[in-house]
């Protein structure tokens, strides 16, 4: 189990998507189970395309309008939890302990799964078909 992340202050468009999906395959050498929520991004038909192109991905989409049952929502509320009360000089600043503690955060894979229990998601192995 692994989180992956960046930081980008523009908006990220579906080239932008399409580029971070084949990197993390890349990366993970290997198939990839993806959980989404229902942003328009990752329902947009040249989003749906690039998605289909990619047979080692496996994407889970969660019900609309249930933030509730997205893994994410745990782990946003564990990060404002450690910066709450900090004050930054600036956007770089905050980006780096973002940045700083995320990566603490894929070190410890206790705390990934509680994010996914906290949900109660039950992901199984993915079998790849490659």
């Amino acid at each position: 189990m692994c989180l992956f992340h960046c930081v980008q202050e523009a908006s990220i468009t579906h080239t932008d998507l399409r580029v971070a999906l084949d990197r993390l395959h890349r990366a993970l050498r290997g198939p990839v189970v993806l959980v989404w929520d229902n942003h328009s991004l990752h329902t947009c038909k040249p989003m749906a395309v690039q998605v289909a192109a990619r047979g080692w991905l496996n994407v889970v989409c969660l019900p609309r309008y249930a933030p509730e049952l997205n893994p994410v929502e745990s782990l946003w509320s564990h990060l404002k939890s450690v910066l709450r009360s900090r004050l930054f000089r600036n956007l770089e600043e905050l980006k780096q302990v973002v940045n700083a503690h995320l990566r603490l955060v894929c070190q410890r894979p206790d705390l990934l799964r509680g994010f996914i229990d906290s949900v109660g998601l039950q992901p199984s192995p993915f079998q790849s078909t490659e």
